[in-house]
């Protein structure tokens, strides 16, 4: 592999290190079987961790997370007795029901059946990205697989309760697959982008490297333009574009970032904002100010976009760009479009697990993914304080609400951290000169 760590490393080892949180955060632990590549041992880690992440339902009383589930079986039932297709789940692109319905089916039509095989479903999706990232690095230093041992417990049930398991994990492998396989990289972005819109967005990411242009175009558009076609002819063309409508007339979420302002500011005047559901099933923020905030994500979103047109032109400089940078590159369009959005969701966390786990395959012993790993892992642990732990005091403002609301805080300033650093190694890499071009050994 290119030493493209070096500068890093040296630069790193000739300034102070700074006692502050992050430098202070301990190194992942990770057992000699791991280093060894013992399959056995990490898979019996693999059980113990997933049996620790679903223990937390009984012990933390989690029920609440199970919520969406309920939901989708609610849709499918009248979707069954004779709803209409343009009105079943219509926030999300209509392939999820392809993902859906032959669960549903297969438990008989009845909820917990369904929730029982969903979950195992998700776990299936887990069990497979984990051998994966084992088959990439199991034999070295093991940063990826332990990264991702971590990372679904630090979360929290709540990964096994959503399907944006799905996406994550298919946006990790176009990460893993960008280099030596351009066409699935183009084929499973549009498989994410399916499922969950926000994948599409990432498809600049790999055309950066010239060569795999047209195979990342035929991948991508042979799949989506395919999946475009069975959809508009199932379900129409109002139902094609209802997810889009349904996003864009959202209202200021609470966990959003630019909603944290107004989230501190109801801790001493409660009774001037009001937090409750909105038609568009989510928790917003209602009363003064709430148009400003959400004018103000709208302007962050338009600059975001600018800057990552800007990042996208600096890394065309290396038209045979590595994959560490496509990661780098990739983490960063993530982040800018979560943090500027006016809508932020728990389960947007694992939209970083994938990528970031892929990106410590193809950039090992890398010492700036160790960090932003580290604290990754931090901002999944106070995302699930955040939620399901502590969501009904925000929410209630309950006499818990400040604690659990500065969670929410902090959780937002680590968000904003780990777009900076993003930005910044994509910034570093596409330095005329950075020597950041992909050779032949290093995806071996």
């Amino acid at each position: 592999m290119v030493a493209s760590t070096t500068p890093l490393a040296s630069s790193a080892a000739q300034r102070p290190r700074r006692r502050d949180l992050l430098s202070r955060l301990p190194a992942l632990p990770l057992p000699e079987a791991i280093i060894a590549g013992d399959r056995s041992a990490i898979a019996a880690r693999w059980v113990l961790s997933r049996a620790l992440t679903l223990s937390v339902l009984t012990f933390v009383q989690e029920g609440n997370v199970a919520g969406d589930v309920r939901y989708y079986a609610h849709s499918l039932h009248q979707l069954f007795a004779g709803g209409s297709l343009h009105d079943t789940l219509q926030e999300y692109p209509l392939p999820v029901l392809a993902l859906l319905v032959p669960q549903f089916m297969l438990g008989l039509l009845n909820e917990v059946a369904f929730m029982i095989l969903f979950v195992l479903s998700m776990l299936a999706v887990d069990a497979a990205f984990t051998g994966f990232l084992w088959r990439g690095d199991g034999r070295h230093r093991g940063d990826a697989t332990n990264l991702w041992l971590w990372f679904v417990p630090a979360i929290g049930p709540l990964a096994y309760f959503r399907f944006d398991l799905v996406p994550a994990m298919l946006a990790g492998g176009a990460v893993l697959a960008a280099v030596r396989r351009p066409a699935l990289a183009g084929a499973l972005t549009a498989l994410g982008a399916s499922l969950k819109l926000w994948p599409a967005v990432m498809l600049p990411v790999f055309l950066i490297r010239r060569n795999d242009r047209r195979a990342v175009l035929t991948g991508f558009f042979s799949t989506g333009v395919g999946i475009a076609l069975v959809s508009l002819a199932v379900g129409g063309f109002h139902r094609l574009l209802s997810p889009l409508q349904w996003q864009s007339a959202r209202g200021l979420q609470i966990e959003a970032v630019s909603a944290t302002p107004l989230m501190m500011a109801r801790l001493f005047h409660h009774a001037t904002w009001d937090v409750h559901m909105s038609r568009y099933k989510a928790f917003e923020l209602f009363g003064p100010g709430v148009r400003l905030f959400g004018a103000i994500s709208s302007t962050l979103t338009v600059a975001g976009g600018a800057l990552l047109v800007l990042l996208w032109w600096r890394a065309h400089k290396h038209p045979a760009a590595s994959a560490e940078m496509l990661g780098w590159l990739f983490l960063s369009t993530a982040l800018i479009v979560t943090v500027t959005n006016k809508t932020l969701s728990p389960q947007y966390l694992l939209w970083l697990g994938g990528p970031t786990a892929a990106l410590a395959v193809r950039a090992r012993a890398n010492s700036a993914v160790r960090r932003f790993s580290r604290v990754l892992l931090v901002t999944a642990i106070l995302t699930q304080l955040e939620f399901p732990i502590g969501y009904r005091s925000i929410t209630t403002n309950m006499f818990s609400s400040p604690l659990w609301t500065s969670v929410l805080a902090v959780r937002n300033v680590l968000l904003i951290w780990l777009t900076w650093y993003a930005v910044q190694q994509v910034w570093r890499l596409s330095k005329p000169g950075s020597g950041n071009e992909d050779t032949a050994g290093e995806l071996s």
